[in-house]
């Protein structure tokens, strides 16, 4: 599962130049592409933006697109009778030697070929640069997969202790309960009273449905992880999506925490979230 942070640079050349691709992508929600080109082909640029969508998928992508251009091999006799001309005067006004032709030739623009096809070049240039940027994409990919699976276990962890506190509240409240009463009546507290206080009480703090939808997420996170290795997983959105109604569960649980213990596990779990959130949103 690749990352959406890559650099890549490809080069090709032809019998009509050479055209180089530099691409550099960072993560984004959705997909955004820069192009800077120099092709000065709006067809041939559409279908370059048409493989890179294909091939990178999401991320925010910025590509420069260089031309050097085949050259017949020739200065232009104007330019070079020009330049000549004007490097003499100035020689002769510095008292300098007059300029050599072969030194003048390689300070004067080569004639170049016009309306030039550069297609082959600048797809080959694109696919190694592409190839690039999956390279690193899949590097760093791999770190944070490696990464989301433990805080995926921690989260998973955190969770099983969270359904054993959630257990032994109700005892705990049941023994307080009946000590406070006692202390107001000063008496004998009435079984129907003790009762009737920790059916309202076990209904308010009953994390029962939150528990089981929290661990079926979790079971649909670890489906989910285990498959990322899978290049064409795309599991970014999915576990951005997935990480939310995990979020929920976790944040209603701490609602009804009503206990020291409990409402640490819940922050303890909240970081786990949020680290895992870090990691996704770096995920294609």
């Amino acid at each position: 599962m690749p990352s959406m942070t890559g650099f890549g640079i490809g080069r090709a050349t032809g019998s009509h130049g050479e055209v180089r691709v530099q691409i550099s992508a960072v993560n984004n929600r959705g997909w955004q592409i820069s192009l800077r080109s120099e092709l000065g082909d709006v067809a041939l640029e559409d279908t370059l933006k048409q493989e890179l969508r294909r091939a990178l998928v999401r991320g925010t992508v910025n590509v420069q697109i260089s031309v050097l251009a085949a050259s017949t091999g020739v200065p232009g006799r104007e330019a070079l009778a020009e330049t000549w001309r004007s490097w003499a005067a100035l020689a002769a006004d510095l008292g300098a030697p007059v300029p050599r032709l072969e030194d003048l030739a390689r300070q004067v623009p080569q004639q170049r070929s016009a309306a030039v096809d550069l297609t082959a070049e600048a797809t080959a240039a694109l696919a190694q640069a592409i190839a690039g940027v999956q390279g690193t994409r899949t590097v760093e990919g791999t770190a944070l997969i490696a990464a989301c699976r433990q805080h995926a276990a921690a989260l998973g962890d955190l969770a099983r202790k969270m359904g054993e506190r959630a257990v032994v509240r109700g005892p705990l409240w049941r023994d307080h309960l009946q000590q406070r009463l006692g202390e107001i009546l000063r008496d004998a507290v009435p079984p129907e009273i003790l009762v009737r206080e920790l059916a309202v009480y076990a209904e308010r703090i009953d994390i029962t449905e939150e528990q089981v939808r929290l661990a079926a997420h979790l079971e649909a996170l670890d489906t989910l992880l285990a498959g990322a290795d899978d290049p064409k997983a795309e599991v970014g959105r999915r576990l951005e999506f997935l990480l939310q109604e995990i979020g929920r569960e976790v944040n209603t649980t701490g609602a009804k925490a009503n206990d020291a213990p409990l409402a640490a596990l819940v922050i303890d779990a909240k970081v786990a979230i949020d680290q895992l959130k870090e990691q996704a949103a770096n995920l294609a």
